[in-house]
C-alpha cells in the first residue's frame, strides 16, 4: 500500500495541495485543462489525438519500410532465413523515419529532446542497464519453462555476423515502438495535461496493449501483460528520465525470446533463431502458451510488477528530476 501511495504521489502533478508536504499549489490538472474548450478542441488536443496520430505515423513508416526492402530483396535475390527475419525487423525503421519528420514541425520540436539526449537519463549506462534487464527477465520465464517440462529448445546454428544484424535489426523494432510510446504519446499526453504522469503511463501502457491484440495467438493474459510492461517501460522514463532504457529492456526481451531461444515474439515465430523449439513437445501451462509464449502467462505478470516496483523504489531513492521537454516551448 505504501508503494502504491508512493506511485499515486510522484506520478500526480498533486493539484490543490501537495500530499506530502500539505502546502497549497497551482491547480494544473485536468479539470483546467477542459475549461473553456471546444469539443473538437477537447479531442484534437487529447490522449485520444496522440494514439490515433502516433498509429497512423507509425503504420505508415513501418509499411512503406517494408514494401522498400521487399523490393529490395526481390531485386537481389534475397532468400535466406536471415534475411527473411531480418526484414520483418528493419522495416520499422520507417517508423523512426515517420516519427523524426513529425518532429521536424516547430511545435514538435521539444521531441527530439525524448527521442536523443534531452534526456537526462538517455545514455549508453542506462541502455544498458536496459537490454540485461529484458534478457534476464526472458531468460528467467524460459528457464521456468523448461523446468516444467513446456518446452524443449535444441541448438540449431550460430554465426557471429547473422548474430549482429538480427540484434540491430530488432533493436530498430523495439526502439521504433518507444519511440511511438515512450516517446512521442507519453510527452505529447503530458504537453495536453501538464504534470498528469500517471495517466500519460496509462495511456500509452494501455495503447502499447491494445495494438498487440490482432496478433496470432494473443490472449487477455498477453494483452495484461503487455499492459503491465508499457507501465513499467513508463516507470524508466519517469524515474530514471531515460527512453533509452525502455528501448534496451524491450530490445534484451524480444531478441533473447524470438533470435537467440526460437520462441513466439508477440505471436510471431521467425525461420533464424540459434536455437530452436521442438514444437511437437510444447504444452499450454502456467508456465507457456503454445500460441503467444512465455508472455502469455501469469509468471510473466507477476514477474512485470515486480521490476516495475523495483524501479519505482529504486528510482525514488536516486531523485533524478524528470526533464520537461515541453519548459518553454510555449
Amino acid at each position: 500500500m505504501r508503494l502504491l501511495t508512493y506511485l499515486i504521489i510522484d506520478f500526480t502533478d498533486r493539484k490543490g495541495k501537495d500530499m506530502e508536504n500539505n502546502t497549497e499549489v497551482k491547480e494544473t490538472g485536468i479539470k483546467q485543462y477542459f475549461a473553456g474548450k471546444t469539443i473538437p478542441q477537447i479531442i484534437f488536443g487529447s490522449a485520444i489525438w496522440a494514439c490515433i496520430l502516433a498509429y497512423v505515423l507509425f503504420v505508415v513508416g513501418q509499411t512503406g519500410m517494408y514494401l522498400v526492402l521487399a523490393l529490395i530483396g526481390h531485386a537481389a535475390n534475397l532468400t535466406s532465413d536471415v534475411w527473411q527475419t531480418a526484414i520483418v525487423y528493419f522495416c520499422f525503421f520507417g517508423a523512426w523515419i515517420t516519427f523524426f519528420l513529425n518532429a521536424l514541425l516547430k511545435k514538435n520540436r521539444p521531441l527530439f529532446k525524448a527521442y536523443g539526449t534531452g534526456l537526462k537519463g538517455n545514455r549508453i549506462p542506462e541502455l544498458l542497464i536496459g537490454l540485461v534487464i529484458g534478457f534476464f527477465m526472458n531468460g528467467i520465464l524460459i528457464v521456468f519453462a523448461m523446468m516444467h517440462g513446456d518446452i524443449h529448445l535444441y541448438f540449431d546454428r550460430f554465426d557471429f555476423l547473422s548474430f549482429l544484424i538480427l540484434f540491430v535489426a530488432v533493436f530498430i523494432q523495439c526502439a521504433a515502438e518507444e519511440i511511438m510510446c515512450r516517446g512521442f504519446i507519453y510527452h505529447r499526453v503530458l504537453r495536453t495535461y501538464r504534470g498528469q504522469y500517471l495517466l500519460a503511463a496509462l495511456v500509452n501502457g494501455v495503447f502499447f496493449g491494445l495494438v498487440h491484440i490482432t496478433n496470432n495467438g494473443a490472449t487477455p493474459t498477453a494483452i495484461i501483460y503487455i499492459i503491465v510492461c508499457g507501465i513499467q517501460y513508463s516507470a524508466m522514463v519517469y524515474y530514471f528520465d531515460s527512453v533509452w532504457m525502455a528501448m534496451g529492456a524491450h530490445a534484451g526481451w524480444n531478441f533473447t525470446q524470438s533470435i537467440l531461444a526460437g520462441l513466439p515474439n508477440s505471436g510471431n515465430v521467425f525461420p533464424y533463431s540459434i536455437f530452436r523449439l521442438d514444437a511437437a513437445t510444447a504444452t499450454d501451462s502456467f508456465f507457456y502458451n503454445v500460441g503467444f509464449g512465455v508472455e502469455s502467462t501469469v509468471p510473466a505478470i507477476i514477474m512485470g510488477i515486480m521490476l516495475t516496483a523495483v524501479i519505482v523504489v529504486i528510482g525514488r531513492k536516486m531523485k533524478r528530476e524528470h526533464t520537461d521537454i515541453w519548459e518553454g516551448a510555449e
